[in-house]
């Protein structure tokens, strides 16, 4: 192959990859690992918003002394879009990852409740009857006492939401209505209650990133 072919092969070469790279969308983190920027507490669910600290990278998630909770919450609200994440959480924990979030604190659910009739990486509506659908074989794919991936994707409206756990899915549910708005604020939880969290439980987050996702 003479010098000017190859040239143009590696010129043609680059212009593939560029638009594949063009196609993908770009992470970008939405928590800094430092402090809490962009994130507020939301007086929500009959709570104050839990306690929330950043220990080594890492957001720490805990009930208040009257096991009040609430919400951690994006201060900018998101439509289309796919969020991932890793998490460690003690039993019993009952938190989750919250999508399109009114400001009532009501909006799509993906479950950590890790307690003994919990399930994680389901999909729940507050308010709104309960579990929309499950994955009963969630726990052969949880990691115990390490941390676990988490990957949530809601496009549409009605909403498509699909999450998928240490990279297995979960579930993949196409609304039927307008449960919720088209745009809402991120949420994660740490939820009321006494039988909700134990005295010693955490809820650890960390590597939250988000990109914007297309609808199908």
């Amino acid at each position: 192959m003479n010098q000017r072919i190859m040239v143009a092969a590696l010129a043609l070469i680059a212009i593939v990859v560029a638009g594949q790279v063009s196609g993908q969308e770009k992470w970008t983190k939405i928590f800094n690992g430092k402090n809490m920027d962009g994130w507020e507490r939301k007086a929500v669910h009959d709570g104050n918003g839990g306690i929330w600290v950043v220990e080594n990278g890492m957001l720490v998630a805990n009930q208040e002394p009257d096991h009040k909770g609430g919400l951690l919450g994006t201060r900018v609200k998101y439509s289309d879009f796919e969020i991932d994440l890793e998490f460690k959480v003690d039993k019993p924990a009952d938190t989750g990852l919250f999508l399109r979030t009114r400001e009532d604190g009501m909006g799509y659910q993906i479950t950590i409740d890790y307690r003994d009739d919990g399930f994680i990486g389901s999909l729940y509506a507050p308010a709104e009857g309960g579990f929309i659908q499950q994955n009963r074989n969630w726990s052969k794919y949880f990691k115990k006492d390490d941390w676990n991936q988490l990957r949530a994707r809601i496009t549409g409206q009605p909403a498509h939401v699909t999450s998928w756990l240490n990279g297995v899915k979960m579930i993949d549910f196409r609304d039927s209505r307008d449960r919720f708005p088209r745009e809402g604020y991120i949420g994660l939880q740490v939820h009321g209650g006494g039988d909700s969290w134990g005295e010693m439980s955490r809820a650890r987050y960390r590597n939250v990133r988000i990109r914007e996702a297309k609808v199908e």
